[in-house]
């Protein structure tokens, strides 16, 4: 009788929730989510137009301190679909056509989503426990 030795592949897919929106502000991008509001500076959204990480900063923090710190980065991604932005360590998405046509005017908000990684565990094929 041969024991099976072989451990589970694991299958990640990923889940995106509905958390928020970005909106063009005076130039700046302004990113309203559930937790927080933060904001990409009208200077640096030229930056991530040129495919440049843009840092992100907590919009009370801008509001206290003109010399905040950035919270998050924002970048546009190697498939050219969407753009990533971190706040805090939590990773949120938006299409970029989106984010696009809110730079140019022609929609009032981008969608903003949270990734959240499903991992499942299944056996290689042929292989019965």
């Amino acid at each position: 009788m041969v024991k099976n030795t072989m451990t589970p592949i694991k299958n990640t897919d990923v889940k995106f929730e509905h958390i928020g929106a970005a909106r063009l502000y005076n130039g700046s991008v302004r990113i309203d989510v559930k937790t927080m509001q933060a904001v990409i500076p009208a200077g640096e959204v030229r930056r991530l137009e040129d495919h440049w990480p843009a840092p992100v900063f907590d919009i009370s923090d801008v509001m206290k301190n003109s010399e905040a710190a950035p919270v998050g980065k924002a970048w546009i991604t190697r498939s050219g679909k969407a753009v990533m932005i971190t706040i805090n360590d939590v990773k949120y998405v938006s299409p970029l056509a989106q984010v696009k046509g809110m730079l140019k005017g022609e929609r009032k908000y981008a969608n903003v989503s949270t990734m959240q990684a499903i991992t499942t565990a299944t056996q290689p094929a042929g292989v019965h426990a």
